[in-house]
């Protein structure tokens, strides 16, 4: 038993708990070490490629606040151009207007004039006739014989002589003031003519002046057209390149050129828009495209002045751009009908809507609800449709150019791809 124990391989020593604990923690903190050193290589070749990026999406931030301080400039200056000529619109609209006046007033002058000139002449000659006779009486004695003689009676009184010479004289006198009345008022009706014919003179002036200005300014707004096109394709392309949220000064200048550019289609309407620029009523694709077509129904030609996009009962309809309400109501065929004034002399119609959701006078944002699309009335085998349909003043025009692309479209397209 004793020899056995002498005998025994000796143990190792077991490494206390400290020990270990000691070895574990220098072990750790090693891979720690070894971690952060890797981690820090990693975030130095980020931070190097960050840098890239960020050096690339600054030169491209400066870019677009280049190109949009461009655009900006060109749009105020549209905008001004615009404003000078609506103020020589309402000039010339205030210019026919009293043109119109003085017209009216010039030939109502003449036609006094006219008027008191034959008065004139009339009481001219009968007082003359009456003078030549007078003259006659005085010459001959007459006009005593006259004034002196006996009445009916036989006698008469200094009283009732004096009267009838008071009478010849009141009637001499009477003749002649209205010669003088007649004579005054031709004289004051040929000056309002005369002042009625300068005035015609300056206004027609004028109005050759604001023809010769209207002129400039639309020479100005056609050539300044293309370069605010040009600024504004550069700035949009620009801007779809820019990633990330712009920074405050760049957000606030693209808010005051949207400000401008609404500002600019108040004036010119949708003469600005570019393709795919209109909000898109319903997404659904053309039914009913613009033009000539036969009815699938009646088997007749006809012609349609807008399109009828695909739409599900009760799709919400949007307004296509900004503008205000000018009409809401129902038209036969047509059903609720909302027509939108754009500004510049183009109108929008949308219809085939169930309910409306704006009232007339309301100025609307683009993408603003309408209201929601019903069931039609006469079935035109199209199904159920949303109608827009796009006017400059009384000629229509294809919306489908400028309509956004309709999103079911693009879903196509991908999963063809």
């Amino acid at each position: 038993m004793t020899d056995a124990k002498t005998h025994a391989r000796p143990r190792r020593p077991r490494p206390s708990r400290f020990a270990s604990l000691a070895v574990s923690l220098t072990l750790g903190l090693g891979g720690v070490g070894a971690l952060s050193l890797a981690t820090a290589s990693a975030v130095q070749a980020g931070s190097g490629m960050s840098k890239k990026e960020r050096r690339k999406q600054g030169q491209r931030r400066a870019a677009l606040r280049d190109a949009a301080e461009r655009e900006l400039e060109l749009t105020q200056t549209a905008n001004a151009l615009e404003r000078g000529r609506v103020a020589l619109e309402r000039e010339r609209e205030s210019l026919t207007w009293a043109g119109a006046l003085l017209d009216r007033r010039s030939r109502e002058s003449l036609r006094k004039l006219d008027a008191y000139r034959a008065h004139r002449v009339e009481r001219e000659t009968l007082g003359t006739v009456r003078a030549r006779k007078l003259y006659k009486l005085a010459r001959g004695g007459g006009m005593l014989e006259m004034v002196f003689e006996d009445g009916a009676a036989g006698h008469m009184t200094p009283a009732e002589r004096a009267a009838r010479g008071r009478t010849l004289r009141a009637l001499v006198d009477h003749d002649l003031e209205q010669l003088q009345i007649h004579t005054t008022a031709e004289r004051e009706a040929r000056a309002e003519l005369l002042a009625a014919s300068r005035e015609l003179q300056v206004l027609g002036a004028l109005d050759s002046l604001g023809r010769l200005q209207s002129a400039s300014l639309d020479a100005g707004a056609d050539n300044l057209h293309p370069s605010l096109a040009a600024a504004h394709h550069v700035r949009k392309r620009l801007q779809k390149r820019v990633r990330g949220k712009l920074p405050e000064r760049e957000r606030r200048l693209l808010s005051v050129l949207g400000k401008e550019r609404r500002n600019l289609q108040h004036h010119r309407g949708l003469d600005l828009l570019e393709k795919d620029a209109l909000v898109r009523p319903v997404q659904g694709k053309v039914a009913g495209r613009y033009g000539d077509y036969k009815d699938p129904v009646l088997a007749v030609p006809m012609h349609r002045n807008g399109v009828e996009l695909e739409a599900a009962a009760n799709d919400a309809v949007r307004a296509i751009a900004p503008g205000r309400v000018a009409f809401v109501g129902a038209l036969p065929g047509f059903e609720r009908v909302v027509v939108v004034d754009h500004g510049g002399g183009y109108l929008s119609l949308t219809a085939r809507l169930l309910t409306v959701s704006v009232a007339e006078g309301q100025d609307l944002e683009a993408g603003a609800s309408l209201g929601r699309v019903g069931p039609k009335a006469i079935d035109d085998g199209l199904g159920t449709t949303a109608y827009v349909e796009l006017r400059h003043g009384q000629r229509p025009i294809d919306p489908t150019p400028y309509l956004a692309p309709s999103k079911g479209k693009k879903n196509k397209r991908r999963r063809r791809r």
